[in-house]
């Protein structure tokens, strides 16, 4: 069984003001119209492991898989106080 890609990995993948998207166009949900997903699950550190990943033809690696613990920025924030 091949190994599951994430956006985390994907040289292609963007961030544009509060979405995620691939710069060469493909839609990360299937459903919405921007193609595009939402930061905050990048923010939580979900996964990130979009179907249409798994099968790109283009993906381009960054680099080795992120380590869980190193992904999103929300928990590590929540022991400041209440995050904006």
């Amino acid at each position: 069984m091949p190994k599951e890609v994430t956006l985390y990995e994907c040289s292609h993948a963007i961030v544009r003001t509060d979405r995620i998207k691939c710069e060469k166009g493909y839609n990360l949900t299937g459903k919405a119209a921007d193609g595009g997903i939402g930061i905050r699950q990048l923010a939580r550190g979900d996964t990130l492991a979009c179907e249409v990943c798994q099968r790109c033809p283009d993906f381009d690696s960054m680099g080795p898989p992120i380590p869980k613990e190193e992904k999103g920025w929300r928990r590590k924030l929540s022991n400041f106080g209440p995050l904006a």
